[in-house]
Formats: C-alpha cells, structure tokens, sequence
C-alpha cells in the first residue's frame, strides 16, 4: 500500500481555530482585568458611601443639629453613591418614614426583565434587617433600619453574565467563521476536481491536465492521481485510435487486394470473352439470326467490364498507394471523388437527388471563395483522411438510399483555417437527408445501418459522429450525420500520416 499523505485540512482548521481561541482568551483576560479594577472601585466607593452615611446617621441625635440638614445631606450620599446590598430607611417616632430608600434606576427593556425573572423566579425574599433607636433630644425616638437589598448586586451580576456570553457568542462566532472560511478555501477547487471528472467520464482529460495548484494536500494528491488517470486513459484511448485505424488499414488493404484480383483476373477473360464475341459476329455476319446473339453477347461483357471499373472505383477510390507515393492527397482531387460519389447517386436505379456542397471559411467563421483549381491542387490532406472522408460519405449515402426513404441528400464539406501548406485547418463533413429521420435512439447501431461503421472511423481520427434531425418538419425529420476533424495541410510530397 502507498504511504498515508498528511492530512493538511484539519491541520489547518485546528491552528487558526487555535490561534482565534488564543485571541478570545486574551481578549477575555484583558476585559476581565478592566473589570476586575471596576469592581474595586464600586466597593470602594460603596464603602465610603457607607461611611459617610453612618457619620451623617450619628449627627441625628446630636444637640444642635438640624434634622431637615441630615436628612438632605443623607438623601444628597445616597443619591450620589447608592448603597451596595443595604437599604436605608429612618422612621420618625409615629412610624412615618422620613427617609425612604432611593428609587432603583429604570435599567433597558431586556435588562430590565432578565433582573425580574430572576427576582420573581430564581431569587428568595431576604427579610434581614438591622435596626436601632435613635434618641432625640425632645425625647421622642426615631428608629434607623438597614435591610438587605440584592438588587444592586444582582444588576451588577446580570451584566457579568451578560458580557461573558457576548464575549462567548463572539468567539463561537468568530470560531464557526474561520472554520467555514477554512474549509471552503480548502474545497474550492471541488469543482474543479468534478469538471475534471466528469471530462475523465467524456473522454476528454483537458479539464485534468489544466487542474490549478491545490491549497492542500488532500487536494493535491487527489488532483494528480486524476492527472495520472487522465494521462493514461489518453495513452489507451491513443492506442485504441491507432489499433482502430490499422484494422481500418486492413480493412482498405483487403479491398485494394481484391480490386487488384478482379482487375487481373476478370479484366483479362472479358477481354478475350469481348474479342471472341467480336470475332463470333464477324463471321456470323451474314446470318440472321445468329449475328445478334454474339453482338449481344460483346455488349454484355463490354457492361461487366463497365460494372467491375466501377466497382473497383469504389474498392479502391485513390487508386493503388506504393512505397514510394505520398500519402497526402490534394483537394482539388478528393473534393472530384466526392463529387463523383454524388453524381453516382444522382443517375442510380435509387433515384436519390444527392449534390456536394463545398464552402470556405476562416477561422474567426468568415466567408471565403473556393479554392481555385492551382490553388487546391497545392493544398493536401493526409490520405488516410481522405479515405476516411470518401467511406463515411458512401456508407451514409448507401444508408440514405436503402433505409431512409429520402429523395434528396446533401453532402457538405466546410473548410476553416488558412490555405496555406503547414497551416492548421478544421473539416467540418456531414450529410443531411429529407427522410423518416432516425429510429428509436440507441438502436440504430444495432439495426445494421452501418453507423457503427461511420463511428469508428470518426473515432480513430480523434473526432466524434453527431447524429440529429436534418430540419424541425414532424412528418419528415430527416437524419443529419455530421463530424468534424482537426488536421494540417501537408505538401503534396509530405510523407506522414
């Protein structure tokens, strides 16, 4: 087994997880201290605020001074600094209260009910209370409580909770967000990966090899075991073409044997058979009756020997390729075998009105005329190209004729690119008809059409058949074959393939 690679991904969500963790926790301590030296200065100040009211308390029974000055000066400390846990009261000798505890401030909507869910809920009645006479000096006494009150402290409570679950919630916050920012910088080239995929399952490994650099190594190993995959199934889909163009070459190679067979063999005996009949009829040739049967007999053969060149036309269009030929054909000569091949169809026993339609465009799509004679006769194709080009017209034309029930067929040959030797140039071939269209999809590789024949040799030529209705007329659809091939123009000396 290959060795583990390193996770990177969760090596990464864990060390800015942590360092944001860090942060949090700094920043926790720092408010902490901030609020630590808060608390310290409340209790300070709620103990000299409880200093200052004891000695203002101990002036109430003392000669000489005024209650309406201690009062206000006892309600002046209190306003100022509010007692912490305790509640002030001083009752006069009838029981009425001279001094009343001073109203809680009116603290924000949710505050305020979060401080009366928990007084109402969570928080028991706390009925402590200290209380003392005071003397006066009429003799009359007024009486000084301090009762328990948590309100203070429970304000100062809720907020500490408060900010510690903000503080909280923000670093929850800030942790899902750098774990999501993480992940889908990590995942980003998914799509990617699923295009490069998915072009794998098309045959097709550009997507893979045009595969950015990975942001981890997950990724990354992942990223080249598709580059590896895409590169060998481009190495087998290769060798496949090239297997397929060699049995393709066997294939033309049988025919070219046999059209070699029928011209030797055949071609010598009807020539004799034809100077026999010749021959025959002369010295028939005051007879009758037995003139016409030899003429007859001389026709016949010279319509065999017309049936066999066609024939051999047909097993053998380029005629015989030796060693030392070039296996490049010119245009203007494959553009006259094509032509050829219509205008065969046009006067067969079929009656299928079938025509070449040759056009010229540039790259960027622009009209351009037709090469003229000179000018197609210095721009060649690869030969196996133009042998391929002539069997996929033929065998579509023979479909159209025996399976279509069409009447009139078009053959198209498009040529993009510059006329010029070296240049790179696209054929765009297809052969639409006026017929039933296709059958049922799927099925008309398995009905003997010869469509799978058409394929493989649009496939070992590196392009792909598209098979569609010719117009949008339901009642005659029509069938439309159609390819397109990359190549180059070749000198007509060049030998390559």
């Amino acid at each position: 087994m290959p060795p583990t690679a390193p996770l990177d991904l969760p090596r990464l969500v864990m060390r800015r997880a942590g360092l944001l963790a860090a942060g949090v926790l700094v920043l926790a301590l720092g408010l902490g201290l901030v609020r630590m030296n808060q608390d310290i200065g409340e209790e300070v100040d709620a103990a000299m605020a409880l200093a200052t009211v004891m000695g203002r308390l101990g002036q109430l029974g003392a000669v000489g001074a005024g209650d309406a000055q201690v009062l206000a000066a006892l309600r002046e400390a209190q306003a100022t600094h509010p007692l912490r846990h305790l509640a002030l009261q001083v009752d006069g000798a009838d029981g009425r209260p001279l001094l009343a505890p001073p109203p809680a401030p009116e603290a924000a909507a949710p505050l305020r009910w979060l401080l009366a869910l928990h007084r109402d809920w969570l928080s028991a009645p706390d009925a402590r209370r200290v209380a003392w006479p005071v003397l006066r000096p009429d003799g009359s006494r007024w009486t000084v409580s301090l009762r328990a009150s948590h309100d203070s402290e429970r304000r100062e409570a809720m907020a500490s909770l408060l900010g510690m679950l903000a503080l909280l919630l923000a670093g929850l916050v800030g942790l899902l967000g750098v774990m999501h920012w993480n992940v889908r910088l990590a995942l980003a080239p998914l799509g990617r990966l699923l295009q490069a995929i998915a072009g794998i399952e098309g045959r097709d490994a550009r997507a893979v090899q045009a595969l950015p650099p990975m942001p981890t190594t997950e990724l990354a190993s992942l990223a080249a075991a598709l580059r590896h995959l895409g590169t060998a199934l481009d190495e087998a889909e290769a060798q496949r073409r090239r297997l397929a163009r060699q049995v393709l070459t066997l294939q033309d190679d049988e025919r070219a044997r046999l059209a070699h067979e029928l011209h030797d063999e055949f071609g010598q005996r009807l020539t004799a058979l034809r100077v026999d009949a010749a021959w025959l009829s002369r010295r028939l040739a005051g007879d009758a009756v037995l003139q016409p049967v030899a003429e007859g007999m001389a026709q016949q053969c010279a319509l065999v020997q017309q049936d066999i060149r066609q024939l051999l036309a047909r097993l053998q269009p380029f005629g015989p390729a030796s060693p030392e030929e070039s296996p490049a054909e010119s245009l203007a000569r494959g553009t006259a075998l094509l032509q050829a091949l219509a205008d065969g169809w046009r006067g067969s026993a079929a009656g299928l009105a079938c025509r070449l339609d040759c056009a010229w465009t540039t790259a960027e799509g622009h009209p351009l005329p037709w090469p003229a004679p000179a000018q197609a006769q210095a721009l060649c194709l690869p030969r196996p190209l133009w042998l391929t080009l002539y069997r996929i017209s033929q065998e579509a034309l023979t479909n159209v004729a025996r399976h279509a029930g069409a009447t009139r067929a078009t053959l198209q040959l498009q040529v993009q690119g510059e006329a010029q030797p070296g240049a790179a140039v696209v054929l765009h071939w297809s052969v639409a008809d006026d017929g039933r269209g296709l059958p049922a999809a799927g099925t008309a590789p398995l009905q003997g059409n010869g469509i799978a024949g058409i394929r493989q040799r649009v496939w070992s030529h590196g392009a792909d058949l598209q098979l569609g209705t010719a117009n949008a007329d339901a009642a005659a659809p029509g069938c439309r074959l159609a390819a397109t091939f990359d190549t180059r123009w070749l000198p007509p000396a060049t030998a390559q393939d």
